[in-house]
């Protein structure tokens, strides 16, 4: 009877002992590799185009009424570079998407029914509309003068609101609807001798106060889409 050899026998034991944990054990860091790079892996960022914003008709009969314009092209292009500095979107840049509308002569208002073209045409996830509906600036005098001599103190006050809306090109539908509303305030002194001020507001710091009102309108409307698209 041939006996057994115990060495033999251990031998072969131990060398299958060390495949399997050679085998098994290279598998556990790439499984755990794997699910680490799926949880770091980020989101894709929706590609957005934002398109001039139009001006709402108000009561409002100021000097700054006249500007409606040019007020609400330069908001919906602050817009823009908020939303490129947030990283949290692609966004088309805006001479894109002037050659578009230039190329197929589309001007004036930009409708819902417009804006799933443009998006579609573009190749992108939504399409931001927006409407300016205050821009307003407020100038507040108090105190009084005696016998020519006096003073007081003036305090201008901005105002803007904006609503914005996203309109998804596949759906056709609006998606989301944001408002932004920013104050802003500047107060300086004046003081008048024999009728003659001195000090006061000026344009400047009209321009000041809604463009600080403006600033933070937008920067609550970025908060939101954020948070909506």
């Amino acid at each position: 009877m041939t006996r057994k050899n115990p060495l033999a026998s251990f031998t072969c034991a131990s060398l299958s002992v060390l495949l399997l944990v050679g085998i098994a054990a290279p598998m556990l860091p790439i499984s755990t590799m794997t699910e680490s790079a799926i949880a770091q892996t980020p989101a894709k960022k929706k590609k957005v185009a934002v398109v001039d914003f139009d001006f709402a008709s108000t009561s409002d009969s100021s000097y700054w009424y006249g500007y409606r314009g040019g007020a609400a092209k330069g908001m919906s292009e602050i817009l823009v570079n908020k939303l490129v500095n947030d990283g949290s979107f692609t966004v088309i840049s805006r001479s894109a998407l002037q050659n578009y509308l230039r190329d197929n002569k589309i001007s004036g208002e930009i409708d819902e029914a417009m804006a799933v073209k443009i998006g579609k045409a573009l190749g992108v996830d939504a399409v931001i509309v927006g409407t300016v509906t205050r821009f307003n600036v407020e100038t507040r005098r108090s105190g009084g003068s005696f016998l020519g001599f006096g003073g007081g103190s003036e305090k201008t006050k901005g105002v803007v609101q904006l609503t914005t809306r996203v309109i998804d090109p596949k759906s056709q539908s609006i998606v989301a609807a944001v408002e932004g509303l920013g104050e802003a305030d500047s107060s300086g002194a004046n003081a008048s001798i024999g009728g003659y001020a001195s000090g006061g507001s000026s344009a400047s710091g009209s321009d000041e106060v809604l463009s600080k009102a403006a600033d933070d309108a937008i920067t609550k409307v970025v908060d939101q889409l954020k948070k909506r698209i």
